[in-house]
This record gives structure tokens, sequence and C-alpha cells, in this order.
């Protein structure tokens, strides 16, 4: 049919009027809006215009100057038409030069990196070799440790950390996640030492002048924040998991006693994740590697984890700090994060999260699954507490460290409970092995629940991906007669929270219990989802309740006010099947007098298995003069979990005499830690028997940070602070590794002592490429300055030195 136009323009004017007089609720009443935070810093990946199929690095060391030379070559390929320059990140180094395809190219440097302009426009698709020869003196990326250590104690290594960004401050780098390539190291060193990089040792040959060349090759695609070296003086024990996984076990010659209680399950840990996650070890040889002064735990680099070798651990310091928890966090992330990877930082949850909740699950498995509840509890505890700053989703880059790592862990537990474990085993495996090698964000998850499973999460996704907080539940409970005589349990639960457009009420399944006192349970899992809803479980039966739950076992991240009387808090805390709602119920007994629990805690305890259970009960009868109260503590003393004993330690406000030599016995404890705080409440408590118990504690130095030495001269200096202030001054020095230096600053200021070694040495930590170190370091500079007579001798230390420009930067922080 055809119209003319001017009966065409009088329709649209017809139909616009009749748009005007309609009510603008009927206009946009099928609209639905979402609010969610934008992550306005890390949500776009970074723009590139060359894909980099291979980074080949070959360089020698001058550890003396903290310098690094050599070359890097790129082999890359254009993925946009005409490009005429690429850029490369290269803080502070300095490009010797750059050719293409074995000709020289135009390059220009600048305070962030160096750009290449060829005179023709690189062509699109077609391959290129790109070969940088550069130079630098690093302090960010590549750590020279011990080398200039006057003393000549300190180890000498040199390793590297690159996340986030740090790898080019040692070699020319497209330095962003978004980019995957295979990797080649080589390395000329002295022949003393050993070298570890990413993947395959392909060479490892003497050379004429004493140093050896090792060459590694990396065959499958990873970020460049992955790259990585560790040098240092080694041992290897090398084994393989029972799936054929060969795993390089480095550790210092001296201490092969540490490799067992260190490196504990580690074949087996390669076996459990690969039939838990149904996807083979991606990366052929795996290797981990202890190393001084590392700031952090450890880090996943590909096929090579490093860390911190305050983790490197005989069977003592097991007991207070072991390794394992972090072993299979750090294997975790060979395939989420190392396989699989972020395409931008907010969606850094897809690491850290499931290295977390991994990390945690294998943990359980070999410790018992009451170690893997009480992380979760731990995490939900660290959740509600960090949503009282902010309101951040775990789907943000500046989500903090709770929602990076133990809340995103549990929300990975609820995901399992909803999806049920067939289902979310069966997506990882398809979510790892459709994006192998690739980089991913958040969707990618969700999308692979719905092809895999059929299952539509957008609702889990909006209430805990991409948005915060977390809800509050108050709940009641009542018995009724229904018309028929019959007993019902009432539940009436309350989402009680302050909603807004970021924070919505909450849709989760959660799971009601009634236990009667025969032994007998009744449960129903209702879906939750309403401000409130009334939930009604039969009781046909007519059977007395013994105790109630909303939640069992703590599957939700979630505060609850639910108020029990005596009689079903005494029944839950002897009688529920999980250790978490036992726990729970001896937390609400807290408002209890002692006289009136007595009897609950000393029949639970004398069941309890777990530290956490043990600790709490402990926490409620230290103080009682009772005397079946006291004879607990007896046990405790004595128990065979160090956390127990510690905990009667920690809890402990004043000594009973009748149990004086039960805690002088600790000072023998095989926890170093439990020596410590036993230490220090003994010598404060009785003062006049200190030196008996410093000398039963002078030769022994510790663990983590000598902290045994540590609280000795603490103690000790109280009454000779000359010659033992002067020793903890020495142990703030390069000779020593970055806990303990910390640790002796900290008791420099707690003393208000300093000399001229502790001068010295403080600057020396300041100056340190250790950020912890060196932010400390600055603070009690600016801490002593504050004094006249110790701002003197810092003013005479600083005025007698010629600093470089980055030194004077540091230190004028503190005031300088």
């Amino acid at each position: 049919m055809r119209i003319s136009i001017a009966k065409y323009l009088m329709l649209i004017l017809f139909y616009f009027s009749i748009l005007i007089l309609l009510p603008t609720d009927l206009l946009y009443s099928q609209n639905t809006t979402k609010t969610f935070l934008y992550d306005e810093h890390e949500s776009v990946p970074r723009t590139h215009n060359i894909d980099i199929t291979n980074i080949f690095i070959d360089v020698s060391f001058e550890p003396l100057q903290g310098m690094v030379k050599g070359s890097v070559s790129h082999t890359f390929i254009p993925i946009q038409p005409n490009v005429d320059s690429v850029f490369f990140d290269a803080p502070s180094i300095i490009i010797k030069s750059a050719n293409i395809n074995g000709s020289p190219i135009k390059f220009k440097q600048s305070v962030t990196g160096v750009s290449i302009h060829p005179s023709v426009s690189f062509t699109i698709d077609q391959s290129y070799l790109l070969k940088f020869e550069y130079e630098a003196t690093p302090r960010l990326g590549l750590y020279f440790i011990g080398w200039n250590d006057s003393l000549n104690q300190s180890r000498k290594q040199i390793w590297t950390q690159g996340q986030a960004y740090d790898n080019r401050y040692w070699v020319p780098l497209f330095d962003k996640q978004n980019d995957k390539a295979t990797t080649e190291v080589k390395v000329r060193f002295d022949a003393q030492y050993k070298v570890l990089s990413n993947g395959e040792k392909l060479l490892e040959k003497d050379n004429k002048d004493g140093t050896k060349t090792w060459h590694y090759k990396l065959s499958k695609p990873h970020s460049p924040y992955l790259i990585m070296l560790g040098i240092g003086k080694y041992e290897i024990k090398s084994l393989k998991s029972k799936g054929g996984v060969p795993i390089d076990l480095w550790y210092y010659p001296e201490y092969p006693e540490r490799v067992s209680p260190t490196y504990i399950y580690s074949a087996e840990m390669m076996d459990w994740f690969e039939k838990e996650l149904m996807v083979k070890y991606p990366w052929g040889r795996y290797a981990q590697i202890p190393v001084q002064d590392y700031t952090f735990g450890a880090m996943e680099n590909t096929s090579a984890t490093l860390f911190g070798d305050f983790y490197l651990v005989d069977e003592r310091s097991y007991l207070d700090r072991p390794y394992l928890y972090v072993n299979a966090h750090e294997l975790t992330h060979q395939w989420f994060g190392d396989l699989v990877t972020e395409r931008t930082e907010t969606h850094h949850w897809l690491h850290e999260n499931f290295a977390t909740y991994y990390g945690n699950l294998f943990t359980g498995s070999v410790k018992g699954m009451d170690y893997y509840d009480w992380s979760r509890k731990t995490a939900i505890d660290q959740s509600l507490e960090a949503s009282k700053k902010d309101l951040l989703p775990i789907a943000h880059s500046k989500a903090g460290t709770v929602r990076h790592y133990p809340k995103g862990a549990v929300v990975l537990d609820m995901l399992r409970y909803v999806a049920g474990d067939e289902s979310f085993r069966r997506t990882m495996k398809y979510f790892l092995e459709k994006h192998a090698y690739q980089n991913v964000d958040s969707e990618d998850l969700l999308i692979a629940f719905h092809e895999k499973t059929g299952l539509s999460l957008d609702w889990f996704w909006e209430q805990w991906i991409y948005r915060g907080g977390e809800p509050r539940y108050d709940v009641s409970f009542k018995e009724l007669n229904d018309n028929k005589g019959k007993r019902i349990s009432e539940f009436t639960i309350t989402q009680t929270h302050e909603t807004n457009e970021l924070v919505k009420l909450f849709t989760m399944p959660i799971v009601v219990e009634v236990h009667y006192k025969n032994g007998t349970k009744a449960s129903q899992r209702v879906t939750i989802s309403e401000y409130r809803q009334i939930i009604s479980i039969p009781n046909p039966s007519n059977q007395d309740i013994d105790f109630v739950l909303f939640d069992p076992n703590m599957k939700i991240i979630k505060s609850v006010k639910f108020e029990k009387t005596f009689e079903i808090l005494a029944a839950q805390a002897q009688r529920a099947p999980n250790m978490l709602d036992r726990y729970e119920a001896l937390v609400a007994l807290r408002a209890y007098s002692v006289n009136e629990k007595l009897d609950v805690l000393l029949a639970t305890f004398n069941k309890e298995t777990f530290h956490a259970t043990k600790a709490e009960i402990i926490s409620q009868l230290i103080d009682s003069d009772n005397s079946d109260a006291i004879a607990l503590i007896r046990k405790a003393l004595s128990d065979a979990d160090a956390d127990v004993r510690r905990a009667v330690v920690v809890n402990t406000k004043k000594v009973n005499q009748s149990l004086l030599f039960e805690y002088e016995r600790l000072l023998a404890d095989k926890s170093y830690g439990v020596i410590e705080i036993t230490l220090d409440k003994l010598c404060s408590y009785f003062p006049e028997k200190s030196e008996d118990y410093l000398r039963a504690t002078y030769n022994i130095t510790g663990t983590r940070g000598n902290n045994i030495r540590l609280k000795w001269l603490e103690i000790k200096v109280q009454k000779d602070i000359n010659t033992y202030g002067k020793q903890v001054s020495v142990y703030a020095g390069r000779s020593y590794e970055f806990i303990t230096r910390v640790g002796a600053m900290n008791l420099m200021k707690k003393l208000n002592y300093l000399d001229e070694t502790g001068v010295k040495n403080i600057f020396d930590c300041a100056l340190n490429a250790n950020n912890k170190l060196s932010s400390d370091g600055v603070a009690l500079i600016k801490h002593f300055s504050g004094q006249l007579v110790l701002k003197k001798m810092i003013d005479s230390y600083y005025q007698s030195k010629t600093w470089q420009p980055w030194q004077k930067t540091i230190l004028s922080k503190a005031g300088l």
C-alpha cells in the first residue's frame, strides 16, 4: 500500500500526540532497572595493537650493582591495520638498541616505557621479531638479596615478583594480563648457584669463565606477570605424583630435615586437584622454591611457585605456621589464574576466591572437615566486618583482601550448595577446558553454568558477585498445635538488613531443622526471598524438641539474631552434629554464669576434638576457681593440639598457683609460638622468677622472625638496656631476613632505644625494596626524629652520606 508523505507525517503526529497524553507509569511500567557499582579502575582491558606470541629473555646479572642486562625478543603479529608504533612497558630501563627482523628500528624512550616506530607500517597478521638490548637497576620486579651484607651472613639470592605489573621493571614487556604468550628464559650466572624459571629446563651448561647457562621454556601461553626467576644456593628433591606429574621441591642445603614438614602432601595434592577438577595439570613440570625477604606468602608463577622461606619449616615450626594451605592455594592457581586468567582486575575473584576455596577444601581433606568449616566461619566473620566499612562487591578491583580471598571462597561454597555438587564440578571442568590459556571475566563462568547444566544463576551473580553486603536474619521459633492436636514447629524469618539501590533483599535456599530428644530430626530447605516468611514443620509424632537450627553448619554468609533458651543451647552445644553449630551454642553460653553452665562445658570439652570449640570453653573457664574447671585447664595445658595449649596461655590473665608447674613446662613446648607467649606471661606474672625462665629459653631462637630470641631480648633488656639493646639493633641489620628486621625495629620503638648501629640499620631498612621493611623503617626514623637527642643522631647520619635522588625521595617521607 502506498501513502503520501503528507499523510505519513500526519500519522506520525497523531501517534506522537497519543504518547504525550499517556501517563508515564504506563509508558515505563514494563521497564526494570538494576543498579550495580561501576568499577572505574579496571573494568576495561588495556588496548593493544599487536598479539605477542613468544617472549625470549636472555640476561645476566651484576648483583653487587643490582643490575640486569641482556636482551628480550618479542615475536608478534599486528592485529590492527596500519600499525605505525608499538609501546612496551619499560620504566627506568635503558634501551641500548632495538631491531626488527634483524634490522635496526627507530625507538623512543619515555618515563614509562619504550615505543618503536617502523619506517613502514606493520602489516596485519604478519609475524615480526623485535629484539631489545637493554640494562636496568630495578627496585621493583627483580630483587637482589644479601649481596651487600657487610657481615656476609645473609643468603645471596635473586628472585622476581611480577604481580601485579612489576616484571616491566626488569624486562621490556606489554605488561598486562590480557595478552598471553609462550616464554623462554636464558640466564648466565655464577656456577655455584642454581636457577629456576618457568617450564622445562632445556639446558644447563658450564662455561669456561666459572659461570653456567640455564635455558627454560614454557610451551603454552601465559600472562607476562607470571614470568619468574629464582636464583640461589639450593638442593632439589624430585618426585612424581601418581598421575605422573614431575615435582621439584627446592630447599636450602643445610635444612634437609625441613623438606618433609614443608612439602607434606605435595604429590597427593596434585592427584587430589586433578581428580577434583577433572582437568589434568596443564604445565608439564611443577616446581616450588623458597626465597628470603619475600613480602607476601607465595606467588603462583606458571609451573614454578615462589614462596617466603619463613614457610620452609621444621617439625616444630609446622605446628605454628605450616605451608600446607599456602601450598594448596598456590597449586590451585595453576588452573585458576594461570591456565584461565582474569581479563581485568575487576574479575580478580576468579583467581583468589578459587585458590582460597580449593586451598581450604584440600587442607580440610587431610586435617578434617572441621578445619574447612572453621575457615568458612572465619571468612563469614571477616566479611561482615568488611561490610561495616563499605559495600563493594567481590567483582571489583578495589574489593579488598577479605572479599578477594575469604568471602569469595565462601561464595563459591554457597554456589556449590545452590547448584549441587555434580553440577558445580562439571561446570568447573567445562569452564577450565573451554577457556584454557585464555582470558575470562565473571560472565564467562555464569555462561558456563548455563551451557553445561542449564542452570540460570543470574540472580546469584547479581547478589553475591556484582553487589556487596550480606543478609541479616532475625529468627524466632515457637511450638503450636494444629486443629487435630498435633504439634507444629514454626519459624518466623525476617530480613532486617538495610536495603538500598546496591543491597536488596537476598534470595537463598536455607535449611531449618528441629532435633528431637529421641535422636530424630525434621528439616526443610526453603527459599527465603521475602522480607518476612513463616516456615512450619509438622511434628506428627508429638516428639519433645531437643534443639532447633537455622541454616545448620552455617552454609550462608549472614548475621543472625536467634534467641534460644539455656536448655536448647545446652542441648545444641552437646549434641548438634556439626562443629559450627556446637560452637555457636557455646558462644551464646557466654551470657550465663560459670555455675549455670559448668556441667555443660565440662561434658562438651571431653567430647570435642577441634581446637576452636575447646578454646571457647577454655576462655569461659580460665578464671574460675572451681576445682573441676581447674582440672579442665590442667588437661588443656597438655592437650596434644598446640592450638589448644596456645589457647590456654592466650586467655590466661593470672596463673593459678596449682597450675604453675604445667605452665612452666610449656617453656619447652614443641610449639615455638606457645613458648613465646608463655615466656612473656610467666615473666610478667612472676618477675622474681624471670631469670630462671630466661635461662631455660636462652638457646631457643624460635621460628618465623627469630620470635623467641626477640621476645627474650625484650624481657632481658629491661635489666641491662645498653648490653642487650645493642643486640636488638643488630637484628635490624642486613644479615637477617625482613621479618626479624621488622620485629627488631618494633622492639627498638617499644624500648625507645637507638644507637649508632641502629641508626645505620633503620636507614637501610627504609631504603630497602621490600615494601614492609621500607615503610616500617621510614616510620621509625620519623618516630625517633620527634625526640631531640635521638634526632641529632639521625640528622648526623643523614648529613654524613651522599644520597641518590630516589633515596632522598623515600627519606623525605620521614621528614628528612
